[in-house]
């Protein structure tokens, strides 16, 4: 049984079993786009192979759902055209790429290629000019993005070789052409265009414990770059069972072979999905037992983990995109810091406030902000101001012994009080 989050984090259904994820998001004018796909079923419940959408993060609204017929889905990105600021989004069903437009809330089929081989993991670089495939032989293919229909080309532009066994991730620096592949064969590889500059191989030995007398079978689901020129690496290693290893890595002395920086255990259970944040401050690490880790790569350690948040392993997690606001938060009020999902047809909305916040009717925050305060404070001492001096007044004038009885108060603070009668000295009558 997943153990229950603790508001504002929350777990809620998903139309389908979730095997891949996208979270895209513009800091320009805070979209957010989170893309799921995945699928599954019976003949009594319905094969269920869909890509599922939500556009902003309002927890009251329903996503968009594309059926993909009998093909499930595997690995989904999105990415905006720099030009002419189109977001197209690319999934992978089996052996095919699709290609959608998403505008207006809404995606539409826009291209269907045939790739010839398993597709596993997909990214796109920073110009979007660019489509990297990760395949179930090893391979990494890449195809070339037309900048005006922004459809990918036929053939692949090059093929990247050398992975032993299937490719499990793929990312692209931000801003130069190196190109980071993972695979079940327990390396990482540096790539630039089809030239393997590195490669990283990762470990999942513990340091203090004796050497085995098999080689484990190291599989690196994860992997990206931590910084923009794609100086540095993150990778995660782990074996059929086990504990997990996050490693980083860097250029030797400014040359291209890399090395192992520092190595941690981020995880008592194999590590089955990861996503680093756009600032690459936070590596989020969904495990095979459900448990979500956020990992700080400056402090190098867990700042938060999320225990058996699924019944099933994570399949497929993405990290907040960027540190500001996003569509659909001052509704909620929530700052989302990862989302994941998996084979259990839930999705896990996770973040690191402590306390789920309050709202009025309209769904603002009841908080009571300093503004609201201090107007607050302000009618307070005006009041205070007014009522001070009358209440002196009264008592001095109609406080005394010789006015016993409520009653004869009460006509003393009417009469010599709120109303002077016209009798009383100093008051004028007006002629008619």
């Amino acid at each position: 049984m997943p153990v229950a989050l603790r508001l504002p984090s929350r777990l809620a259904s998903a139309p389908t079993p979730l095997f891949a994820m996208c979270w895209y998001a513009d800091p320009a004018d805070g979209t957010s786009i989170l893309a799921a796909c995945g699928g599954g079923g019976s003949a009594a419940t319905g094969v269920k192979n869909h890509l599922v959408l939500y556009f902003g993060l309002r927890d009251d609204t329903d996503p968009v759902i594309v059926n993909t017929a009998n093909d499930v889905g595997v690995a989904v990105t999105i990415a905006k055209n720099p030009i002419n600021n189109k977001i197209s989004l690319f999934c992978a069903l089996g052996s095919k790429v699709q290609v959608y437009s998403l505008s207006s809330g809404q995606a539409n089929l826009e291209q269907q290629l045939e790739v010839g081989d398993g597709v596993n993991a997909l990214a796109a670089n920073a110009m979007v000019d660019s489509l990297a495939v990760g395949c179930e032989s090893g391979t990494v293919k890449v195809y070339k993005i037309s900048q005006d229909e922004h459809q990918l080309e036929g053939l692949a532009s090059y093929e990247c070789e050398g992975h032993g066994q299937a490719v499990c991730s793929v990312a692209f620096a931000p801003r130069s052409n190196l190109m980071v592949s993972s695979a079940k064969d327990g390396t990482a590889r540096l790539w630039q265009q089809d030239a393997c500059l590195a490669v990283l191989n990762c470990t999942i030995n513990d340091p203090g414990a004796p050497v085995p007398n098999r080689p484990p079978k190291v599989l690196v689901r994860g992997c990206g770059f931590g910084d923009l020129e794609g100086k540095l690496v993150y990778t995660v290693a782990s074996g059929r069972r086990g504990a997990a290893y996050l490693a980083k890595w860097g250029p030797k002395d400014d040359q291209n072979d890399y090395q192992c920086i520092e190595r941690s255990q981020c995880s008592q259970h194999p590590v089955s999905a990861m996503s680093i944040s756009g600032d690459a401050s936070t590596v989020a690490l969904g495990a095979t037992n459900g448990t979500v880790i956020l990992w700080d790569t400056q402090k190098w350690k867990a700042i938060k983990s999320f225990p058996e948040v699924h019944d099933l392993p994570v399949t497929c997690i993405a990290a907040r995109p960027f540190d500001v606001p996003l569509q659909g938060e001052d509704q909620s009020l929530v700052k989302y810091n990862a989302i994941c999902a998996s084979a259990d047809s839930k999705i896990g909305w996770l973040t690191l406030q402590r306390r789920n916040p309050k709202r009025t009717s309209g769904g603002a925050g009841s908080g009571f902000p300093l503004a609201k305060y201090v107007n607050l404070m302000m009618k307070m001492a005006l009041l205070y101001w007014i009522a001070s001096p009358l209440a002196r007044d009264i008592w001095e004038t109609c406080g005394g012994e010789d006015m016993p009885g409520i009653g004869s108060k009460l006509q003393c603070i009417r009469d010599d009080i709120l109303i002077a009668p016209i009798s009383r000295p100093g008051i004028a009558v007006p002629p008619h």
